[in-house]
């Protein structure tokens, strides 16, 4: 068993206990085609039937599934109690709930977090019909609290292998920025990558961006066979996945005119403005600052010095997906919710990011990954600090 898995169980009893909540039940079936997104951080197997994995704040731990699940979680070995059935669960459920006299039941559902809506719509439906004419009628509150500190909050472990990952995708880089030269196709850039990515077996943490100076759409596209020309940006976001944890970083290369010797003014000036927005709002990354306070330097130093806002936030939590955790780094648009007001704490891993868009050259723009620490910010990554020239 992985040892992250006992020990992210025992951080959940923890935070069970400084919430308040008496008990967190993830409800799931045919986990393998619907997955809960907390299932891999806690239960470590997928299930068949309908199943209901239960932690405490006494510190009890219960899983409560299908008669042919039950031999799984038996050898995992991190519930006190496996628990099974074969004609129906009703009568188990209530009479493990029974047994904790809860008052108030977490389950996974929420309006702003993603990572803590994996209970399904119909699902949450027959969990109600269970409890209907029970003693917890009523009881089921959201779990988004408990898990947006569950997952934004890493242990050791867990920053060593997001550390791991973004060496190798740092290693990964390297490879690729001694193959790249004029007349290089955004497929051709990829295909190569793609080998080097199977050679360390490892895999993408999602799809790259591959952008080959402004011929490709900005965001998250994947390649083209757009050719890369002298005078263009070659600018790639990718990261990969290191035991289960992953990075996410972009990187630049420049490709000379004939002639030149070092980029123009104008990609210079506008790489040293993404640059040092970077270094500045990593200063501010400190446990308690408010996710909105960093991008909202980001935006002034941006203004500041003559550029237009980036239309999206300034970082993400990184962990088991590329978008984890539930405080991100952002403005206070709708679109981000209550997002950008939770604050920092020490064990959470971010991304810092953003990009200026120069007319025929290309996307500026980077990205690092660090770590709040106790009193300050550590990046996990190497911060490009210069523009790269081919």
């Amino acid at each position: 068993m992985d040892a992250i898995l006992a020990a992210k169980s025992d951080q959940a009893v923890e935070l069970l206990r400084e919430l308040d909540i008496d008990v967190w039940m993830i409800v799931v079936r045919e986990s393998g085609a619907c997955n809960d997104p907390s299932m891999p951080m806690v239960v470590g197997a997928d299930v068949v039937w309908t199943s209901f994995f239960i932690f405490t704040k006494t510190g009890r731990k219960i899983a409560l599934v299908g008669n042919f699940d039950a031999p799984i979680f038996e050898r995992l070995g991190h519930f006190d109690e496996v628990k099974s059935y074969t004609k129906g669960v009703r009568e188990d459920l209530l009479a493990t709930l029974s047994s904790l006299h809860p008052k108030k039941i977490a389950v996974n559902y929420s309006l702003d977090y993603h990572m803590a809506d994996g209970i399904s719509h119909g699902l949450y439906m027959q969990l109600q019909k269970y409890l209907k004419g029970s003693l917890f009628e009523g009881m089921l509150v959201s779990s988004e609290k408990l898990l947006a500190e569950l997952r934004a909050v890493k242990l050791d472990e867990e920053i060593e292998r997001i550390a791991t990952a973004c060496d190798l995708t740092e290693r990964l880089f390297g490879s690729l920025k001694r193959k790249i030269k004029a007349g290089m196709t955004g497929v051709e850039i990829y295909e190569f990558l793609k080998k080097k990515v199977i050679s360390k077996g490892v895999e993408f943490s999602f799809p790259p961006a591959i952008n080959i100076g402004t011929k490709s759409p900005l965001g998250h596209a994947m390649y083209s066979d757009d050719r890369l020309e002298p005078g263009e940006i070659f600018h790639i976001d990718f990261g990969v996945i290191y035991k289960g944890f992953c990075s996410d970083l972009q990187r630049l290369i420049y490709v000379l005119k004939e002639g030149e010797t070092e980029p123009p003014e104008e990609v210079r000036k506008a790489f040293e403005t993404v640059f040092g927005i970077i270094r500045e709002t990593s200063r501010l990354a400190k446990p308690g600052t408010p996710g909105y306070r960093l991008d909202q330097t980001a935006r002034r130093m941006l203004k500041e010095a003559g550029y237009p806002e980036y239309q999206h936030a300034l970082g993400h939590q990184v962990g088991r997906f590329v978008h984890d955790g539930g405080t991100i780094l952002g403005p206070r648009w709708e679109r981000y919710g209550k997002s950008p007001y939770g604050k920092l704490s020490e064990g959470n891993v971010f991304t810092l990011e953003l990009e200026i868009v120069l007319d025929g050259v290309g996307v500026i723009g980077l990205e690092e990954d660090v770590v709040v620490t106790a009193k300050r910010c550590k990046f996990l990554s190497k911060p490009q600090r210069r523009l790269i020239c081919v």
